[in-house]
């Protein structure tokens, strides 16, 4: 069951942005042989690829036209000037990319833990955005799934045993500012969404709750809801990491008024169920909007997140605000 939850909030602030500069498309760094989805790399030995053929289709119609032309899955790198050296991206261009001067809204999809910048298209994350684009269950939409390397992507505390690096705002400047210098997007608020899994979840959360100038589309799948515990280092005394903790901006803080969210939860997870539940049950008291679903059967992993891609790529879809007929 998904369950809407509907609070009123005040009227969001408008943004103003400029109209972008037509950009050619860019030659890309990788061009794949084969499948557009194929990487070039083995996946872990627990990893199951997503088969294309094994995909299901949403129930009902299409409501969109089904778009032909090329697509291409980007397997590069680019130079982060925050943290001082070469990071690893997937960028997912959709079908159409290469055949028009059409701009597109962005998804960001960050892993978990234990995962990379591939991990979400070992699941099936480009494969089943390929089919639902095509079929016109969707609109197309670049797809970027950036590195962590553990970080959980925010600005790490300057304390013994941490790197002291900015991986939030490695996310929200320097991939940002990447992607829309080189590739058709469009360059706003509205135009962007932040998702991921477990820890990935969790950093989608403190990303857009600290920079709704940046993203007004923020989704948690089985986030993980970590605390300045003391097992990680990096994440300080619970006073430095507050700043980030997405419990303590959603009572503190009035910015989840400038956001559209999503959280859900397998069922079976007893490894992160508990704290979701809690962190749901504080969103329902503080009349934060947000959907919701808690039962969906699954555990923490792989098997539960590849099993609801397509819900996913159903909602971020909904409420990207991708170009209009004036190209606006």
């Amino acid at each position: 069951m998904l369950v809407l939850v509907v609070a009123c909030s005040t009227e969001e602030p408008r943004t103003l942005v400029a109209s972008p500069t037509p950009l050619p498309a860019p030659s890309p760094t990788a061009t794949p042989a084969g499948p557009v989805c194929s990487l070039s790399s083995v996946p872990p030995s627990n990893v199951t690829p997503t088969a294309a053929s094994a995909i299901k289709l949403p129930d009902g119609p299409a409501k969109l036209p089904a778009i032909a032309g090329r697509s291409q899955l980007v397997d590069t790198k680019f130079y982060s000037a925050l943290l001082d050296r070469e990071m690893p991206i997937l960028v997912y261009l959709p079908p159409g990319y290469f055949d028009s001067q059409r701009r597109y809204p962005v998804l960001y999809m960050l892993g978990g833990w234990d995962g990379d910048y591939r991990e979400w298209t070992w699941w099936g994350l480009c494969d089943e955005a390929e089919v639902l684009t095509r079929r016109g269950y969707i609109q197309p939409m670049i797809i970027v799934t950036p590195e962590g390397d553990r970080s959980y992507w925010f600005d790490h505390a300057p304390v013994e045993g941490s790197d002291g690096k900015p991986w939030g705002a490695y996310i929200w400047k320097d991939v940002v500012d990447y992607v829309d210098t080189n590739y058709r997007t469009l360059p706003r608020r509205e135009s962007r969404a932040i998702g991921g899994l477990s820890a990935g979840g969790q950093a989608a959360f403190m990303l857009g709750l600290t920079h709704p100038e940046v993203f007004r589309i923020a989704g948690g799948h089985s986030l993980s809801l970590r605390g300045a515990d003391g097992s990680l280092a990096f994440f300080g005394s619970q006073d430095y990491f507050k700043q980030y903790d997405p419990a303590w901006l959603v009572q503190n803080t009035d910015t989840w008024q400038m956001l559209t969210l999503w959280i859900d939860v397998g069922a079976d997870d007893h490894q992160w169920g508990g704290p979701i539940h809690d962190f749901h049950a504080q969103l329902v008291v503080r009349q934060v909007p947000h959907d919701w679903t808690d039962s969906w059967p699954g555990d923490h992993d792989s098997n539960y997140w590849s099993a609801h891609i397509i819900d996913y790529l159903l909602w971020y879809a909904s409420k990207l605000t991708g170009q209009g007929p004036s190209g606006s």
